[in-house]
């Protein structure tokens, strides 16, 4: 006959060893899956001010690159062989094109880059906006702006655009400059923005988003924080300036317009991910009617 405390020390020993077993195959994931794995998060943006000719136009953002530590061609290809998949009207770039502590931001990486970001397709146009890490040297940052001109991206720098689908109907692509280190200058950004025309604002840090005029803002895009990188509830591997107010997640602003703020796709400090998958981001329009 069992011994009653055999069992029990047996039952213990068992939940010990499928907690360990857990923990090993989350680590594991953490490292050597998740860094590389790119979730894509749908989103619909309605409203009566998107047009009915701008009904279903999708726009896909994604931020911080951070190329020359961990993120290299390989990981890039794929990221770009994801992102043509889902085949995009409109590609957005967050910010943050090379990582902090890039050992590599010469000739080759540069080539690596544009061959792959060249590749993306997007028939209504590519945009982006810079980040702090693309502030790091002045050659840098002018490094960063001819690697987006190659790879056909239009660089919105305290500046607008207009999105038109086969008709007069349009949408508005605000960019801001970086919060940290760069000159976001909103006056100079909003200054063509109708008041009834639907606006997009593109700000890589998240905490300069309370100081955008809320009648001409309806919807935030940023990155910076990478979510954390490895979250934890109570912390996180990952906490940078300008992204401690609004660090990850989405938060209505001023009662009036939504902050979006994305997990990014590259790592720093460390590769891996916990809890923040890396992601890239479809938003999809939807045309509101407007009711009596």
């Amino acid at each position: 006959m069992d011994n009653p405390k055999l069992r029990i020390i047996r039952r213990i020993l068992i939940v010990l060893c499928m907690i360990c077993l857990l923990s090993l195959a989350l680590l594991y994931d953490a490292y050597y899956k998740a860094p590389s794995r790119y979730q894509v998060r749908y989103e619909n943006l309605e409203s009566v001010f998107i047009p009915d000719q701008m009904n279903d136009v999708s726009i896909l953002f994604f931020s911080d690159l951070d190329y020359g530590t961990f993120m290299d061609e390989a990981r890039l290809t794929k990221l770009t062989d994801s992102i043509n998949a889902l085949s995009p009207d409109v590609i957005v770039f967050g910010g943050d094109l090379f990582d902090q502590n890039a050992t590599d931001t010469g000739p080759n990486a540069a080539s690596a880059i544009i061959r792959c970001l060249s590749q993306l397709e997007a028939p209504l146009g590519k945009y982006a906006v810079l980040g702090d890490f693309d502030y790091r040297t002045p050659e840098l940052r002018q490094q960063v702006e001819d690697i987006l001109f190659q790879s056909d991206f239009e660089l919105l720098l305290n500046s607008s655009v207009l999105i038109r689908n086969h008709g007069s109907g349009s949408v508005t692509l605000t960019g801001l400059d970086c919060g940290l280190y760069g000159y976001p200058d909103s006056d100079a950004a909003f200054a063509n923005v109708g008041r009834t025309v639907y606006n997009i604002v593109i700000a890589h840090t998240p905490d300069q988003c309370e100081l955008l005029p809320n009648d001409l803002t309806n919807y935030v895009l940023c990155g910076h924080s990478h979510g954390g990188q490895a979250y934890w509830g109570f912390g996180a591997l990952y906490t940078p300036s300008m992204a401690e107010r609004y660090f990850r997640g989405k938060h209505t602003i001023q009662n009036t317009y939504t902050l979006d703020i994305s997990n990014g796709v590259g790592t720093t400090i460390k590769d891996v991910r916990f809890l923040s998958n890396a992601e890239i981001v479809l938003y999809r329009l939807k045309h509101k009617a407007m009711t009596d």
